[in-house]
């Protein structure tokens, strides 16, 4: 008896303490699904499965620029007479910190999508946890895993937003870029 209880005790303490892998995919219902176990997702979702402990890849960013009609120069207009840009012309891009406006919104854009997405898959992993009666005693075990995990990195993008707050408040950037 008191073997088993002991070995119940150093399997859950290295369960808890381990930094096993967490696997994510969405499945054709819409259901967030999680494993440590690569093996265990099905084949035909493979290719958009997603490590938890990895930063999502950055959005693409398209930048469109004005292609020279046929027989003009590439080179940029000159002023006007009086000194004022021409219509095609952009005005100067302000920079606050060594970083120009577009950085800052991107930046701040980027981290606060991504803890909103690492909140809401925190509550869906939660309200996966209210019923656990059908639940395999793994799977339970692995959502509590995945909860802790998910806690960690809300903490993270937390620390990081209010990190990134404090380095524009430095830099004196406006709050319309955060």
């Amino acid at each position: 008896m008191k073997k088993s209880v002991l070995l119940l005790v150093a399997l859950a303490l290295l369960a808890g303490s381990a930094d096993a892998l967490m696997y994510s995919w969405t499945d054709e219902k819409g259901v967030i699904n999680f494993t440590e176990d690569l093996g265990k997702v099905p084949a035909k979702y493979r290719k958009s499965v997603r490590k938890l402990d990895e930063e999502p890849p950055p959005p693409t960013q398209v930048i469109e620029g004005n292609e020279p009609k046929k027989g003009e120069s590439a080179e940029p207009k000159e002023k006007g007479a009086a000194g004022t840009p021409e219509q095609g012309e952009k005005k100067e891009k302000k920079s606050y910190g060594g970083k120009d406006e577009a950085a800052w919104k991107n930046e701040f854009g980027k981290l606060k999508a991504d803890l909103q997405a690492a909140e809401e898959q925190l509550a869906d992993t939660r309200v996966r946890l209210t019923d656990t009666s059908k639940m395999p005693r793994q799977e339970y075990l692995s959502l509590q895993n995945t909860v802790k995990n998910l806690e960690n990195r809300v903490e993270q993008l937390k620390k990081r937003l209010a990190d990134l707050n404090q380095t524009a408040d430095r830099a004196k950037v406006p709050a319309e870029l955060r």
